[in-house]
């Protein structure tokens, strides 16, 4: 028993530590292998470790096999329902600059003739400014509505008067 509480103490402490330096390893331990998975999966096994050893009277080899096969299944479960859902879902919110080609934005710092602004380019998910430049080389004045024409490489919208807009 003193085993398993070890176990389940130098895991507590080997997480706590990983925890505040794991973005020193980013990217070092990527794939299934994923240490606090595994810390997670030991204190698993000594914790049921710990419960079946003091509550029932199985041996020893089967305590440590149950809760080998436990820490296992737990492992593969927040693995897969967990860690894969949530690693998706932080990449598909990355906004690439060329999806604003096409849309309607608003002027909210007026854009100089040969120089550059900010606009407001709204959506579902909230409101995002970029910096932006005259296409057509005209001034634009804060509150017009522009369409973006193109994005440069340097992610810096070219935007244009909306037609009703040319003087």
């Amino acid at each position: 028993m003193t085993i398993y509480w070890d176990v389940l103490l130098g895991c507590l402490v080997l997480a706590i530590i990983f925890f505040l330096i794991g973005d020193i390893l980013d990217g070092v331990l990527d794939g299934f292998f994923h240490p606090l998975l595994l810390f997670g999966t030991l204190a698993v096994l000594s914790g049921t470790g710990i419960l079946l050893t003091k509550y029932t009277s199985l041996p020893a080899g089967i305590v440590l096999g149950f809760g080998f096969a436990l820490g296992v299944i737990t492992y593969i479960l927040i693995y897969n329902f967990l860690i894969v859902p949530l690693s998706r879902a932080e990449s598909s919110n990355a906004y690439s600059a060329k999806e604003y080609q096409g849309r309607i934005a608003e002027v909210i710092t007026s854009i100089p003739a040969h120089g550059y602004g900010e606009v407001l380019i709204g959506s579902a998910t909230g409101s995002r400014s970029e910096t932006a430049r005259s296409f057509d080389n005209i001034d634009i004045i804060s509150g017009k509505r522009v369409f973006i024409v193109e994005v440069d490489k340097e992610g810096v919208c070219h935007v244009s008067p909306m037609e009703d807009d040319f003087k």
